[in-house]
């Protein structure tokens, strides 16, 4: 079994850096090209160049997931749907946000409660440790720090909202449009974790 990663501690949701990236790539300009430029130019506009280093990484992983139609999608079509196709390649991308989404998110949509508490994702987490050696080697902090970065993820995506202690789940209501892209690239099972579509 691949093991989880805690790289995400340093990988949040990026959606205004990558969507700016998105809309060059659209208008032709390769990867690699564009990936030189933002470190040399500072296209997203960061503060610190070390940090645009630091985020060409997640954020290219996250758009090599995008094939030309949903590169359009994710640059031009509402809101909503956009930062819902940068959480599919970012679950895509990162085992342990597709695991929470399809092992908590998921099954909250599916038994229609309403909020994920703390405990939740603790009683989650601590079983991921038990079965990655990864997770299990990692410090309090990084551990605390992987749990906010998921969950930040989550909210940022619009999936919950934070409330204290706890998050409020919002059901998304996925458009059609989105469904098939996901379809059409074999990978259904996003779209009804997203969506708790059964």
């Amino acid at each position: 079994m691949e093991d989880y990663s805690a790289k995400l501690t340093a990988e949040p949701f990026l959606y205004k850096e990558t969507k700016i990236l998105a809309q060059y790539l659209l208008d032709g300009i390769s990867s690699e090209e564009l990936k030189r430029r933002n470190v040399a130019e500072n296209l997203i506009k960061y503060k610190s160049p070390k940090s645009i280093t630091r985020v060409n990484s997640p954020i290219f992983r996250r758009l090599n997931v995008m094939d030309n139609e949903m590169l359009y999608e994710f640059v031009n079509a509402d809101i909503e749907t956009s930062k819902y196709i940068l959480l599919y390649t970012i679950m895509k991308t990162d085992k342990l946000v597709r695991d929470f989404i399809v092992e908590v998110y998921k099954d909250k949509l599916l038994m229609r409660k309403e909020h994920i508490e703390k405990f939740d994702i603790d009683n989650w987490y601590e079983e991921k440790c038990i079965l990655s050696k990864t997770l299990k080697e990692r410090t309090e902090s990084t551990a605390a720090k992987l749990k906010q970065v998921i969950m930040r993820i989550l909210q940022d995506s619009g999936l919950v909202i934070k409330e204290k202690n706890r998050f409020k789940i919002v059901r998304p209501l996925l458009k059609e449009k989105y469904i098939s892209m996901l379809d059409k690239k074999g990978d259904m099972e996003y779209a009804k974790a997203i969506g708790g579509l059964l």
